[in-house]
């Protein structure tokens, strides 16, 4: 069975998940794991296809960078003691005899503020080193960054038994929640209808915190009704100013606005099939569970 299939992909604890963990996503790999939501397929993003491309690159420059013989890796690790945990790694070496590890990245140019040599980067980032090291067993982790194709740094992770005790813990609770067929709270609204599909007659009493979660709610939703109410004068405003006309440019030529027809597309006509050929149509009619509607009072 191939590594990146989604029954593999959903039968251990990846560094992947670690980096959604790190992320605040904990609940959307529990529910990925379940099979309750879809591994999403990014083999179409350019951005990840390019980061496939780049990083015998980067795996290159590190070796030069770091002056050591670096070797490929596209085998899967599990942990000894917990083979739930798993990772794919970059490159692997040796440092004073001891082994190491280096992970390759591809970003733009623009979160290169977000990262610094003495140690400095994201929450993801660190994560996946630190469950690279721990699945792997080394205690140093090169992270090697390359931005916008210009400028290449390199960011050693020192992972202690500690780090990788916490991490251990930190994975198993959320495996635990997989094995169980239980789930964290809902950190997203597509989650609370995953979570909750259906509403029965029962009354729950609200706390005080839920009870001010509601009043807020109220004052945003009357604000943002307010906004949109605005926003729409303005749009008849300018596009009644434009009439026919596809743009809108300043008097020093600046592009204001766009109004532009679309490219004509084909769609399937439900209704035009049901007054056609009606008996057809109510074969394939299905009953579906009504969806909940959420209303402030």
């Amino acid at each position: 069975m191939s590594d990146f299939t989604p029954e593999m992909r959903n039968s251990a604890m990846w560094s992947g998940d670690a980096r959604k963990i790190a992320n605040g996503k904990a609940n959307e790999v529990i529910l990925t794991k379940l099979g309750k939501m879809p591994i999403p397929d990014l083999s179409d993003v350019e951005a990840v296809q390019m980061g496939h491309i780049m990083e015998p690159v980067i795996g290159h420059l590190a070796a030069q960078r770091l002056n050591m013989m670096l070797e490929k890796q596209d085998g899967m690790y599990a942990h000894p003691e917990y083979p739930w945990l798993k990772t794919h790694i970059d490159f692997e070496g040796f440092e004073n005899f001891s082994r190491i590890l280096v992970e390759c990245k591809n970003y733009n140019a623009g979160t290169r503020s977000k990262f610094d040599e003495s140690g400095l980067m994201p929450a993801a980032d660190m994560a996946q080193c630190v469950h690279e090291a721990t699945v792997v067993g080394v205690s140093k982790v090169y992270l090697a960054v390359l931005f916008g194709g210009q400028e290449l740094v390199i960011i050693p992770v020192e992972v202690t038994d500690q780090m990788k005790a916490d991490h251990i813990a930190k994975m198993s609770e959320i495996w635990s929640h997989v094995g169980n067929g239980t789930t964290l709270p809902p950190e997203t609204l597509e989650q609370t209808k995953l979570l909750y599909p259906e509403s029965t007659v029962d009354t729950k009493l609200a706390s005080k915190s839920v009870e001010h979660a509601c009043s807020l709610l109220k004052e945003i939703k009357e604000k943002r009704k307010a906004l949109e109410a605005q926003e729409e004068q303005l749009q008849v405003m300018i596009q009644g100013y434009m009439g026919e006309c596809g743009s809108l440019q300043s008097l020093e030529g600046n592009v204001l606005a766009t109004w532009r027809s679309a490219k004509p597309t084909k769609s399937f006509d439900s209704k035009l099939f049901e007054s056609a050929m009606p008996d057809v149509y109510n074969k394939f009619i299905m009953e579906k569970t009504g969806s909940r509607r959420f209303l402030i009072k």
